[in-house]
Parts: structure tokens; C-alpha cells; sequence
């Protein structure tokens, strides 16, 4: 159980514009002493990376997480199109590459990744810095009911930012295979997060109701954006 959750992100960087959405997600777990060092050879990496079109990367810290998720720091590539991902993840080879991968090598005590897609989505154009993921076990013949609960949810619900619901289809284990992930503008944002008025907490009552004989919640975590590749 110790290392599941690293597979468990949900980070997107994207032009929010298009219905479809695609993620591929690296999540590694970096020695504290040498996060400058790592952050360093990252950022000149990818800031000389050519990303094919309609592709992007965010780089992020993982600051806030429950017991059991040990990532420290999260690559998450998102792209409208599986083509153009699938490109770029193809591309990631070569001499740079591994000279790449030799400089992070020593830095790095795990990495896991994951990729998947988003089933629903709200305020596409307020992706904000600060991200925050709910991932969710839940049987696949339930997650129709799950769709339509948060849908509902959403009518009455006014979130800070982006919000989605998303499923993963690649990398994961122990049955967790749906997320809610939500940006906020700020970390205050972050932790004023919760229903602001009456019918805010019925629709939050609801929706738990909805979904508690269908689901089991895994755990949460909060991402910080570093900096946007594209």
C-alpha cells in the first residue's frame, strides 16, 4: 500500500478550449536535500524541449498529501488530442534523453506514471497554480451514476476554478480509478475550500449521499505549480 498513490495524478496544463483531454503523469519521489538541484536539471531540460502542438507540461511541487503518497514532485503532460501526447511521449528517447535521465537519476528514490481522460469538466478557462486532486474507487459499472451525481453537484456548486472529473486508464492498482481534481487561484483559496452557503451544503449532502454506496474515497493531495512548458 505504501507506494499506490503515485500513480493517482491528475494535473492538467492544457488549452482548455477542446471536449477531449488527455494526461500522461509522471510522479517522483525526490531526496529533500537535492530538490534544487533536481528542479534545476528539469526546467532546462524541457524549457529546450520542442512539444508538439496543442501539448504542454506542468512542472509542480507536491506539498500537501495523505499518509502513503510519497511523491514529492509531479510532470504532467496534457494534450486534446491521445495523438499528439502519444507523440511526445515517443519523442522522449535518444542522447539527450538519457543524459537527461542520468543528471535526475541519482536525485530521484521512485517514480511511477499514469495517463487517462477526462469525462467532464467546468471553468476551462480559470486553470490556476494551485491544484488539489480527490481520487475515488468505484466499480465500472457505477461510474455513469458517479458522472451524473457530480454533474448535478456542479449546478449548484461554484468552484474557484477548473474543476473536473477524470478516469484513469493506464497505471493504476488497487481499484482506484476515477478523480475529481479543482484549481484555485491561491493557497488561501485552497484552504477556504467547502460549501459557502445553504444550498452549497445540501448539494455537498446530496452528492455524498449519491455516491457513498457506490464508492470508497482513497485519498487527497495538493499540487504547486513550478512552471508551464509548451
Amino acid at each position: 500500500m505504501k507506494n499506490q498513490f503515485f500513480i493517482f495524478a491528475f494535473l492538467l496544463t492544457i488549452s482548455l478550449s477542446a471536449q477531449e483531454l488527455f494526461w500522461y503523469d509522471v510522479i517522483l519521489d525526490v531526496n529533500g536535500q537535492h530538490t534544487n538541484q533536481f528542479e534545476n536539471i528539469v526546467d532546462d531540460y524541457y524549457s529546450n524541449k520542442n512539444f508538439p502542438d496543442g501539448v504542454s507540461m506542468t512542472f509542480s511541487r507536491i506539498p500537501l498529501k495523505g499518509i502513503g503518497f510519497e511523491g514529492t514532485h509531479i510532470l504532467s503532460f496534457v494534450s486534446p488530442s491521445s495523438e499528439t501526447l502519444a507523440e511526445l511521449r515517443t519523442s522522449l528517447n535518444g542522447g539527450e534523453w538519457e543524459d537527461y535521465l542520468d543528471l535526475v537519476r541519482p536525485y530521484v528514490k521512485q517514480v511511477r506514471a499514469s495517463a487517462g481522460n477526462v469525462i467532464t469538466a467546468y471553468n476551462q478557462d480559470e486553470f490556476n497554480p494551485i491544484g488539489q486532486a480527490w481520487i475515488f474507487k468505484i466499480k465500472s459499472k457505477n461510474v455513469p451514476l458517479f458522472t451524473s451525481a457530480f454533474k448535478t453537484l456542479m449546478k449548484t456548486f461554484d468552484f474557484p476554478g477548473f474543476v473536473g472529473l477524470a478516469q484513469f486508464t493506464h497505471g493504476t492498482s488497487n481499484g482506484e480509478n476515477l478523480i475529481i481534481y479543482g484549481t484555485y487561484p491561491d493557497l488561501n483559496s485552497a484552504f477556504r475550500f467547502g460549501p459557502k452557503n445553504e444550498d452549497e451544503s445540501k448539494a455537498f449532502s446530496e452528492f455524498s449521499e449519491a455516491v457513498d454506496d457506490i464508492s470508497e474515497f482513497s485519498q487527497t493531495w495538493t499540487r504547486a505549480e513550478i512552471k508551464t512548458y509548451n
